[in-house]
């Protein structure tokens, strides 16, 4: 009877937790009225009235993220049948460009909707109820929409076009019309059975007769089978592609026709910048400004790929000047410069401003110095590098470089170097200052490199003129949380990039 007793009372408090842990669960789960909800959006559209189709077209944008915070040009990728392909596009240009492995660059949708078989079927069907108007679609995008593009947005001269289906013709047939009017092509399932393959021929007979071609053009099918036409088409290329002609075909065979742009829209940007990377272009300068009348040259160091620069602030294309040799600069300028990958691909544009250099002067009648720099050690929870100077540090000493390793704990800690640094002699000093979380860089009480902030690790730099001798250094840090750095390098014309030695750094002798 105890047992039974027993057995019921430990049921009846299961059941007592099970339904009070229940109760919490749903006390605890919110409702979405609570919640204030925002649209999530990946570009913007509007009403283009286009004269040539007589008519209002939906237009569909997608700026690249960094497009309002930099002055930079782009490359455009234009899209028929928007109303599918819009938003996939986006992500998939996002998640490669976000990545590095294709520039960022704007894209541009037309929604087709109803006029669509009219607008991108090549030519009459045979029963004259489709297509026939594809020659005026490519005029409105030729003269109407291209044109209006190119002047109301930043844009490089590099565009691409892309389509499925009957816009995989509408791509086919914009490429027979004017094959320089768009750098790459890209037919996802193109419709090549139309008219009993007449596109097919068409490009047959316009690639024996067009050997200069230049271009990158991209095709794929799904599990569609011979009958639509895209291997006879792989099979032209194949046997009549010029020399420089750069295509690719590839097949889906676990897609359908509804699905393969998906998939082909990824690969095929993949394909057309397989050439291109976002590696920084690397100046090096030889020489300083101090004054007028001083020169310096500025060279490109490590460069495969052709790179055009600009001397006055403008954006670099392909008809600014070419790089060759050493750049002469007698006054202060910025530099712009970016490379041509493959058929005249932009990279990043990257800048170099050259400005009369400061100079700093040596500190004279130092008393007796030893090697090593002062350290104070504060704990507190900052956003940013407070005035260690009017803290009070838990403890302070003597290191013998940026040594973090005397800290209590692992975060929201801050350090305070002090002491001087030994410059061998006269020249143009470059520092980098690393950090993960904020750093400064102080250098005879002037703020050199200011790093500051809570970030991942992140590189300043500044190029400044050092006069022979001991100069007065600071450095500041600051860790909230996570992982933690600090790195203080420098460079001249005789000094390779290199750590600062423990060597150069001193203090006053007690």
């Amino acid at each position: 009877m105890k047992q039974i007793i027993f057995i019921l009372l430990i049921a009846l408090l299961f059941i007592t937790v099970h339904t009070t842990l229940n109760g919490q669960a749903k006390e605890k789960i919110p409702s979405l009225s609570e919640f204030k909800t925002e649209p999530v959006s990946v570009g913007y559209s509007f009403k283009f009235h286009s004269d040539i189709l007589n008519e209002d077209r939906t237009v569909m944008i997608s700026l690249p993220d960094d497009y309002k915070s930099t002055t930079k040009k782009y490359p455009v990728l234009y899209i028929s049948d928007g109303q599918w392909h819009f938003a996939h596009t986006t992500q998939a240009v996002g998640a490669l460009a976000g990545n590095g492995i294709i520039p960022r660059m704007i894209i541009v949708a037309v929604q087709t909707l109803d006029n669509r078989s009219r607008d991108l079927g090549a030519t009459p069907d045979g029963t004259g109820d489709l297509g026939g108007g594809v020659n005026n679609f490519l005029d409105f995008m030729k003269k109407e929409l291209v044109p209006f593009i190119e002047k109301n947005y930043r844009i490089y001269p590099f565009r691409l076009i892309s389509g499925s289906s009957l816009g995989g013709i509408f791509t086919v047939h914009a490429f027979l019309k004017d094959p320089k009017y768009f750098n790459a092509y890209l037919a996802y399932s193109p419709s090549m059975w139309w008219q009993n393959q007449y596109y097919v021929k068409k490009m047959d007979e316009f690639l024996s007769n067009n050997p200069g071609l230049q271009n990158y053009f991209y095709i794929n099918v799904a599990n569609e089978g011979l009958g639509m036409g895209v291997n006879a088409l792989a099979e032209v290329f194949k046997n009549k592609a010029p020399e420089k002609f750069i295509w690719q075909f590839e097949e889906y065979p676990q897609e359908i026709h509804e699905t393969t742009a998906y998939k082909a829209t990824f690969n095929g940007l993949k394909f057309v910048f397989s050439d291109w990377h976002s590696q920084k272009i690397d100046f090096s300068i030889s020489g300083y400004l101090l004054k007028q009348g001083d020169v310096l040259s500025v060279a490109v160091k490590d460069s495969v790929h052709p790179i055009h620069y600009t001397l006055d602030g403008s954006i670099p294309t392909i008809n600014s000047p070419l790089y060759e040799k050493p750049i002469v600069i007698n006054k202060p300028t910025t530099i712009k410069a970016l490379s041509l990958f493959g058929m005249n691909i932009p990279g990043d544009c990257d800048s170099l401003a050259i400005n009369y250099l400061q100079k700093f002067y040596a500190v004279k009648d130092l008393p007796g110095l030893t090697n090593g720099l002062n350290y104070s050690y504060y704990e507190g929870n900052w956003n940013k590098i407070p005035k260690l100077e009017n803290l009070t540090p838990i403890k302070s000493g003597v290191a013998d470089n940026l040594d973090m390793s005397i800290r209590n704990r692992e975060t929201n800690f801050s350090f305070r170097f002090t002491g001087y640094i030994d410059i061998p002699e006269d020249d143009a000093y470059k520092f980098y200052l690393s950090s993960d979380d904020g750093s400064r860089l102080i250098l005879d009480n002037t703020m050199i490199i200011d790093n500051d902030g809570l970030h991942g690790t992140i590189m300043k730099e500044n190029r400044i003129f050092l006069q022979k001798g001991k100069h007065q250094v600071e450095i500041l840090f600051l860790q909230e949380t996570g992982g933690f750095n600090l790195s203080l390098e420098y460079e001249s014309q005789k000094i390779t990039k290199q750590q600062i030695p423990a060597q150069a750094f001193y203090i006053r002798k007690n």
